[in-house]
């Protein structure tokens, strides 16, 4: 699965980390940091939310990030269950400098393909830019910088796994807003909440806290229920 071209790359990378001690702090921040890597991505999002000029819009806005959240479940349960990669931080051949030691056991999962931060990622950006270009065309551009070139450097992922992340992200917020009647009927059962709007917010704002950890607590619930299914 991994490349010759992929190799070299993360090492190209990885590489100048080992050169210059600053950047590795300094690209671990980025990457690592929540706050340094979510914050461009979204705080547009609850920018567009309650922006007056996107009112109407909210209906493919749910449609998109419905479709974020299940890009990005997919992506975890492929790098679950695929194993076509070890991450190249855990390959020994590589001999890769670490700014920040990983532990096999405490990290979970070692396969890499695809990259879920990218998925998760391209896809929030995917829908800032359906609404709003300028915001979406920087968010792709941190995007790229943070959850790609960031992440390769530091041996989290080869480009092969950001570039399948990023097919998958986008291509799954696409296919859920191309479906243009459902927005329309979906934008209409919104406006009927009326005063109960507030459920509405405190439900967005809560799938964004749990998107900032790849959807951890959704996951931890979907294996409870799978857990629930097989007692039973």
């Amino acid at each position: 699965m991994v490349g010759h071209f992929d190799t070299e790359l993360v090492l190209l990378l990885n590489g100048l980390l080992r050169s210059h001690l600053w950047l590795g702090k300094f690209v671990s921040g980025l990457a690592l940091n929540p706050i340094a890597r979510g914050v461009p991505v979204f705080v547009p999002l609850i920018v567009l939310w309650f922006s007056p000029d996107h009112i109407a819009d909210r209906g493919r806005m749910v449609l998109g990030l419905a479709g974020a959240c299940l890009a990005t479940l997919i992506s975890v349960l492929l790098q679950k269950h695929l194993h076509l990669t070890i991450r190249p931080f855990f390959n020994p051949a590589l001999h890769l400098y670490q700014a920040k030691y990983q532990d096999a056991v405490a990290w979970g999962r070692m396969n890499s393909f695809p990259s879920d931060t990218a998925t998760l990622y391209f896809a929030l950006s995917t829908v800032i830019f359906l609404e709003w270009r300028l915001a979406g065309v920087l968010s792709y551009a941190w995007s790229f910088l943070t959850a790609g070139i960031c992440r390769t450097a530091l041996g989290y992922h080869y480009p092969t796994d950001i570039l399948a992340g990023i097919v998958l992200g986008v291509g799954m917020v696409m296919l859920f807003t191309a479906a243009s009647p459902f927005a329309g009927r979906l934008q209409r059962h919104l406006e009927e909440f009326g005063p109960r709007k507030a459920w509405i917010h405190a439900a967005l704002f809560l799938l964004l806290a749990d998107a900032y950890s790849q959807f951890e607590g959704l996951q931890g619930v979907m294996r409870l229920f799978i857990k629930i299914g097989h007692s039973g």
